[in-house]
Formats: C-alpha cells, sequence, structure tokens
C-alpha cells in the first residue's frame, strides 16, 4: 500500500510530526484500533515483530502534532514517542512505554525528571536517547534507566560516518540516577553482541561538567562509557560530582567487558569509580581497552575489582599511557584482590607509560596508592624507588625519617600562589640536599641573614641571593649552588608559575629528620648589626599559633611573620604578615621569628626569659633587601619590597625599580640630578 492510498481516521489527517517524515508501507489494521506497521524513520527501521507491545501508544504519537518552540513537557501526560527539542524541560514521570529522544544540537533540561521503565525487548531503546550531539541540563532530582536490557540508561549517539564525533553533555545543579535494565551501561552504550537484531549500539564522546551524576552499568557494561563489546569516544568530566559503578568484568569509568573506550580525561569535580570483577575502576573492563587516561584536577577515587587495577588495566584488559599531574587535589587507586597493581598500563609488549607528577615510572604496587602522599611516601614503582612529598598536606603528622634512604626520584607535590610578576616569593624548605639549578620553575633562590642596620642607622630585613637562573649573571652561582636539606629558604617562582619540579637525574637522599629543633632555624649572621635575636625557622609539621602560644606578640612578647597563604581582609595571598591566634604554616614552609632575650632577673631566677615590645622598638618600616656582600649596608641597590613591623606585611615590589649609586630609590623614574643610574 502506498503513501498516497494510506487511510488513516479523521483526527489524524493531515498531521506533521516534527523533525522526521516517517514513510509507512505494508500497513496491516488487525482487529479493531490496533494497529502494527514496517516504520523507517531517522532513527532506522522498526520492524513489527519487536513492537507488538509498544507499537500502539507509538503508532498514535506519530501523528501527534508538536509545536516548533520550546516547551515544558509532563512526561506522564505523553502517549506516544516524543523528541525534545532545544530548550525544552522535561519533567514528570513516564507512565508508558514510549521513546523519548533528544533532537541533535538540542540543549534539553531533566527537571524533577523520572524515566523508571521495565525491560521489555518490544521496546529496544535507552532511557534517554541521543539522536546527535546533545546537552543535558541538571535540575532538581531525575531517574533515567534504560528500557530493552541491551541499552543504556542514557545513551550517547554514535556518529558512524566521516564527520565528527558526536558528543553529550551533562552540566547543572541538579542529580541524576542513570542506569540500565541489564547489560547497557549507565551513561553511554550498549550490549554490542547482537548488532543485526537491534544496530550497533556504540557511543560518541561523553562530557560531565556538573551535577551529582550516579551511573551504574549493568552486566558487561561501564558505569560510565562502553557496554560488553561496544565502543565509546572520548570521555571528560571537569566538575559535579560523579559516581560510577561497573556492572562485572566492566570499568567503572572506560570501557566494558572486551569493549573499547577512547580517551579518560578527569580535570576536576568528586569522582568515585568503581570496577566490577575482573575491571579496573577507571581504564578497561576484563579482556577490554582503554585509551590514554589523564588526571589533572579533582579528587579522584578509584577502586578496581578482582585482579584488575584501580586506575589502568581490567584482567587482561589494557589502557594507554596514564597521566597524573600535580595539579590535582587528590588521587586514590586501590587495587582488587590478587591484583598485582593499582596503577598499570598497556600488557607486556605495551609502549605506553605511566607519569606521576612530571616523573615516568613503572607500575605501582601498592595496595592502595595515594598521590599527594599524607605526607612523605617511598614507593617501588616497576625498577624505580619514588619518594612521594605533599607540601600541600595540612594534617597533624609530623615528618619523621629515622635514616637516611635513597630514591631514584622525588615528585614534590605543592600548590603557590599564581602571582604573575616580581613578587611571587614563597618560603620552602627540602629533607634532602639538591642543586638549585635542579629545582624547576624557580627564578631566584634567596637566604635570610636577619634583620640589618645600615650606615645611617636605618634597618632593613636582609637577604642574600645564592641562586638565579640567569647564567650570564656571575653573582648568581647558576649551577653551583647546593640548597642545603632541612635549611628554609625564601624562593622566587617564574612569572605566573604555580608548581615546582625535581629534576634530578641521579638518586637524592632522604635525610633522616633532626631530633634537635633549632637544627630547622637559620639564624642571625654575624656579618650584620642584629638587632634583637631573629632566625628563619622551618617546619616539618602543621603548625598552629593559639593565645598560649609564646611566639604571639602580647603575650610573651614574642613575635612571629610569615607570607599569607590564603587572602583575607586587609591581607592578600603572598604578603608577610605577622602571625596572630589560629594562623598556621603547612610542612616544609618557614617563617621569621624573633626570639625571647635572656636577661638578668632579680631574686633567685639566674636568667629569666622576657621579650621587650619587639614591635615598638623596631621603626615602622623597613625594606627587605638582597645584599651585596661586597658592598656596605648604604649602597644596596636590590629592594625587593617594605616590611611594616607594626601590621608585619610585607609589600613585595611588582615592578623593577631604579636606584642610584647610593642605593637611593629614584620614584617614578625622574632623574633628579646628573649621574650614571641602576635599574636591577
Amino acid at each position: 500500500m502506498s503513501k498516497s492510498s494510506l487511510r488513516s481516521p479523521k483526527p489524524f489527517q493531515n498531521l506533521v510530526q516534527r523533525e522526521a517524515q516517517l514513510v509507512f508501507d505494508n500497513l496491516t489494521i488487525v482487529k479493531k484500533n490496533v494497529y502494527f506497521a514496517r516504520l523507517k524513520s531517522e532513527n532506522g527501521l522498526i520492524t513489527r515483530n519487536h513492537y507488538m507491545k509498544c507499537i500502539y501508544p507509538m503508532f498514535f504519537a506519530l501523528f501527534a502534532a508538536t509545536a516548533p518552540f520550546a516547551a515544558t513537557v509532563d512526561l506522564s501526560t505523553l502517549t506516544g514517542n516524543y523528541t525534545a527539542q532545544n530548550g525544552d524541560v522535561l519533567t514528570g514521570s513516564l507512565q508508558n512505554k514510549i521513546k523519548i529522544s533528544i533532537a541533535n544540537d538540542a540543549k534539553v533540561t531533566l527537571s524533577d525528571a523520572t524515566i523508571n521503565s521495565s525491560n521489555s525487548k518490544g521496546c529496544p531503546w535507552a532511557g534517554l536517547t541521543c539522536l546527535g550531539n546533545c546537552t543535558v541540563v541538571l535540575k532538581g532530582s531525575n531517574t533515567v534507566k534504560g528500557f530493552y536490557d541491551e541499552f543504556p540508561g542514557i545513551q550517547a549517539a554514535k556518529n558512524e560516518g566521516a564527520g565528527d564525533e558526536y558528543t553529550l553533555v551533562i552540566e547543572g545543579n541538579g542529580s541524576l540516577d542513570a542506569r540500565s535494565s541489564g547489560y547497557g551501561a549507565g551513561i553511554g552504550g550498549g550490549y554490542s553482541d547482537n548488532d543485526a537484531e537491534f544496530g550497533k549500539k556504540n557511543c560518541g564522546n561523553i562530557i560531565i561538567r556538573g551535577g551529582i551524576v550516579t551511573a551504574t552499568g549493568g552486566s558487561y557494561a561501564a558505569g560510565i562509557g562502553s557496554g560488553g563489546r561496544g565502543t565509546c569516544g572520548n570521555i571528560t568530566i571537569s566538575g559535579g560530582e560523579v559516581t560510577a559503578t561497573g556492572g562485572p568484568q566492566a570499568a567503572g569509568i572506560g570501557s566494558g567487558s572486551s569493549g573499547v573506550s577512547a580517551a579518560i580525561t578527569i580535570r576536576g569535580g568528586i569522582v568515585t569509580a568503581m570496577g566490577g570483577s575482573y575491571a579496573a575502576g577507571i581504564g578497561s573492563g576484563n579482556g577490554g581497552t582503554s585509551g590514554a587516561i589523564t588526571i589533572s584536577g579533582g579528587e579522584v577515587e578509584a577502586t578496581a575489582g578482582k585482579q584488575a587495577a584501580g586506575v589502568g588495566n581490567g584482567d587482561q584488559g589494557k589502557s594507554g599511557d596514564i597521566i597524573i599531574t600535580n595539579d590535582i587535589t587528590k588521587v586514590m587507586a586501590t587495587k582488587g584482590i590478587d591484583a598485582p597493581y593499582s596503577i598499570n598500563v598497556g600488557d607486556e609488549e605495551s609502549a605506553s607509560t605511566i607519569t606521576i607528577g612530571g616523573v615516568v615510572m613503572g607500575p605501582i604496587a601498592k595496595s592502595s596508592f595515594e598521590f599527594p602522599a599524607a605526607l612523605v611516601d617511598v614507593e617501588t614503582a616497576g625498577s624505580k624507588t619514588v619518594a612521594f612529598i605533599n607540601g600541600n598536606y595540612n594534617g597533624e603528622d609530623a615528618l619523621s625519617l629515622t635514616e637516611d634512604a635513597s630514591v631514584d626520584n622525588v615528585i614534590f607535590k605543592r600548590t603557590f600562589p599564581a602571582i604573575d610578576g616580581e613578587n611571587n616569593y614563597s618560603t620552602i624548605m627540602f629533607p634532602f640536599e639538591i642543586s638549585a639549578n635542579k629545582v624547576g620553575n624557580v627564578k631566584q633562590v634567596v637566604s635570610f641573614l636577619g634583620i640589618g642596620i645600615d650606615s645611617t642607622n636605618h634597618k632593613y630585613v636582609a637577604v642574600e641571593r645564592v641562586w638565579c637562573n640567569e647564567q650570564s649573571n656571575t653573582k648568581c652561582n647558576y649551577g653551583t649552588a647546593k640548597l642545603e636539606a632541612y635549611k628554609p629558604y625564601l624562593i622566587q617562582l617564574e612569572s605566573g608559575k604555580t608548581s615546582i619540579s625535581i629534576n634530578n637525574t641521579n638518586p637524592l637522599v632522604l635525610k633522616a629528620s633532626p631530633t634537635d629543633a633549632d637544627a630547622y632555624d637559620v639564624a642571625q649572621d654575624d656579618d650584620y648589626s642584629a638587632y634583637g635575636d631573629f632566625v628563619f625557622r622551618g617546619v616539618v609539621q602543621t603548625k598552629t599559633w593559639d593565645a598560649t602560644d609564646p611566639e604571639i606578640e602580647g603575650t610573651a612578647k614574642a613575635a612571629a611573620y610569615g607570607f599569607a597563604g590564603s587572602s583575607a581582609t586587609d591581607i592578600s595571598i603572598g604578603q608577610f604578615v605577622k602571625v596572630g591566634e589560629g594562623a598556621y604554616i603547612k610542612p616544609f614552609r618557614a617563617y621569621i621569628y624573633k626570639k625571647p632575650v635572656p636577661q638578668s632577673a632579680p631574686r633567685a631566677q639566674s636568667h629569666a626569659l622576657y621579650q621587650p615590645a619587639p614591635v615598638d622598638d623596631l621603626p615602622d618600616e623597613m625594606e627587605v633587601i638582597i645584599v651585596d656582600r661586597e658592598k656596605d649596608g648604604s649602597e644596596q641597590t636590590t629592594v625587593i619590597g617594605q616590611f611594616n613591623s607594626r601590621t608585619g606585611k610585607i609589600r613585595l615590589n611588582r615592578t623593577t625599580r631604579t636606584y642610584d649609586l647610593k642605593g637611593r630609590s629614584v620614584r617614578g623614574g625622574n632623574r633628579m640630578a646628573k649621574g650614571v643610574y641602576l635599574n636591577k
């Protein structure tokens, strides 16, 4: 029967379905008001044999008029298939066995929507099917479950042609619970062993930017990624709170059993991934393959099933390169029962590599590997021994190395303030000795000398340059300066840099922790007129100042100063401030401390310690000067900031300043007299 001779009940005449022009043939009317058809649409061939349970409501929906503009659609009112358009809002609970699709390039909101299907072979589709590129915005609480068990909860469209791969984007502030009815992924693709019956169920790219997303895969299918024997495009997570659980033999994020996923990238968010038996938490399923895995941000926890790695390989599976950068908040990889590695790549013939914090290493054997470490962790990685040092640690543990330990590599994880210009100074202390030129992203290193007094009786904070990365500067000790273990320094990072790298090619020795508290102090240098008893003090344990701490000015009249690590009222990151109650400093940093001075005391006390109010005796402002020992105090020319003794702040110079030969700053670049001027 041709389309022109098709007879329909009057209510269905002359109505057009949005998006697709359907072509009908071989229409048969059986009994009263029951229609079976062989239908061809843009979604593929729909056969009568598998549609007998779902064809009735679907047939009537084919003729339902739909508006060409965005709408709020209550799923409970639908009686037939619906294709959501750009701007549509889907809400309510779907009651019938009908197909919900999203048009190509459409952005659709799920707002307290429920698609909670029952498994039916007569309804071979996902809970939500993308027809191309699509964006799903989450609002409120949403549930999406696939219909027939070979399909996923949400199917990301696969471009089987020669064009760019389709991409599913999930964002918003709501929640989503996506899962399969049997063998499909929670989000991604379906089981592709029976392509002839229902077509391929591969998936394209998946991007998650926000929301609270829970994705649960069915048997052999990933939580996010491919189904069994299926393929999936790139998977990227940049925000939100994501929990992905793979079914038996499938990864939490990545490939299903004997499936394939492309690159996996995590740039942010809180991500928890759990693999099924014989599958990785993030990576490949049993006998499956995943592309490169890059974790460059966020907080990630990956737990594997039996005989699989937390990140990387499932049993008999393989993955591409694994890269974990210093920008992440935390990565924890836990291997499964009877598994040799918590992080592993490829197979015996693979050229894939593992790079953590910029260091290439072998597989990680530790049962549960955490990066960065709690404080310091020494691990065997393949044939190398690697020390992981967490410079961001703020717990209560102290570094306590009872003996020297030689390691092949050191990964030092610490985030520095991102400051452009020349005022990005920070304190640092290493538990090993290293050449300064082996520490990457550092512009110069200076050491504390004390509070100096120049020939005109002006006081200043004296520091001395021990190294800089200007190879042509003979006074920089380029390539020769050694940074001593447990000695605090002040380093200037290159403009805009937020991390350092340890680039030593030879083994380094972690030194046993000193037991003498003074071993972490750099005292005033005898070459300068000391004012009080100041030291530069390093810490190997988080230190918090409370109201009773003698280092708080106003109790024992001692005073401590340090660089602000976070902003507050009238204080910005990187400023040098007086320590107050509630302040704290993390390990491997340093602060300036003025000790109480021994004084004679009456009666039986031989030497009572007390501190005259130091703030009252110091000038309001002192310049912070990088001194040159060949010059006297009146001819110093390199001033890097000003220290306010009453507020404790150091204002570091943002721009290069010009000085005359007597060290006098030339304000605004004005030359007030004839002569030679220096620009440092």
